[in-house]
């Protein structure tokens, strides 16, 4: 049977979560049960009294660490139990850069960028680069190291943008290795986001390796973030098929046509999870835990994760019409 969380239900699990105990802020979430258990030693340290020099090259040792950085972590610990502090908290292994760029080039396509927005189109966007950089007499940055720059300002816009009043339903991938039946998946989130606020009103996950998140679950849960009386908002759904839209209320395809995909408002994160918008580009989940210290998480701590990673996107988007919203449709499809 499909295992699924939706927005509600993942908050819920939250609080249940041994997160709820351990301030794991900062953290990388792979990380989550190699600091969990390094933090157990921590604790279980510093409630010895006047531990020999045996017991503290012991304690190092469960750690991996030298016995003078062990003493330092264990002073700091007892002061400021900053999860986020502990080696192994974060890795070490930075992410990919694009090939490398003049400085010229990466100022003019920066200001490019700035100037035109993070929602513009990305063919505007490298015509307009392309003409400057000419003018300026430097190298023009290549298509993919652009892309990755507006990702990168989409990720961090704030607030409410220029685009219509409606509710956009799609589904991502969120770069975080979960054990499931003998293997490391990815979760898919569906969600449903307000526009022009850029708020998430509701998601559905799915943690089975070739599933979809349930589209019902997601209505249901957007049907109980609605508000009687609200502004009544369309709902476009641009990845589903035509019997799914028509199931839900969407509107068709071409009606949607130009406007913002979930990329072009989301960028490659929700809050600090890197997300994959075209499923075709997700790698083997294994590949997220070759690093040093990551592991696999479960499901509840995969739940947990989301949760935070939506309140934290949530609380750089623009917040609702103290009116809020309906979805006539929605609501039909939920019953």
């Amino acid at each position: 049977m499909e295992e699924t969380v939706d927005f509600r239900g993942a908050s819920a699990l939250a609080d249940e979560s041994p997160t709820a105990h351990i301030d794991l802020t900062g953290v990388d979430p792979a990380r989550w049960p190699e600091i969990r258990r390094r933090v157990a030693i921590l604790d279980e340290y510093v409630r010895i009294k006047r531990p020999s020099r045996e017991i503290r090259r012991s304690f190092a040792e469960r750690i991996g660490l030298s016995g003078s950085q062990f003493m330092h972590l264990a002073r700091a610990w007892r002061i400021t139990r900053d999860a986020s502090a502990i080696p192994g908290a974060r890795s070490r292994i930075s992410k990919s850069k694009p090939r490398r760029m003049p400085a010229k080039s990466v100022e003019v396509a920066q200001a490019v960028v700035d100037e035109l927005g993070p929602l513009a189109r990305r063919k505007d966007v490298l015509a307009e680069i392309a003409v400057r950089c000419q003018g300026e007499g430097t190298a023009t940055p290549s298509d993919s190291s652009v892309a990755n720059m507006m990702a990168a300002a989409r990720a961090v816009m704030a607030g409410r943008v220029g685009t219509k009043a409606e509710i956009l339903i799609d589904e991502c991938t969120v770069r975080l290795p979960v054990a499931r039946e003998g293997t490391v998946v990815q979760p898919r989130l569906l969600l449903a986001m307000v526009l022009p606020e850029r708020r998430i009103v509701a998601t559905a996950v799915s943690f089975e390796p070739t599933a979809t998140p349930p589209l019902a679950e997601l209505m249901a849960a957007l049907t109980a973030a609605a508000t009687a009386g609200g502004q009544p908002l369309c709902i476009r759904a641009p990845h589903l098929d035509r019997r799914c839209r028509a199931a839900i209320g969407a509107i068709a395809l071409d009606a949607g046509r130009h406007r913002p995909t979930l990329g072009r408002l989301l960028g490659n994160r929700i809050g600090e999870l890197d997300v994959i918008v075209q499923a075709s580009k997700a790698r083997h989940g294994e590949s997220l835990i070759a690093a040093r210290h990551a592991s696999a998480l479960g499901t509840e701590d995969a739940a947990t994760a989301i949760v935070a990673a939506v309140a934290a996107h949530n609380a750089r988007a623009g917040p609702l019409p103290a009116s809020g919203f309906t979805v006539e449709n929605a609501r039909a499809a939920a019953r």
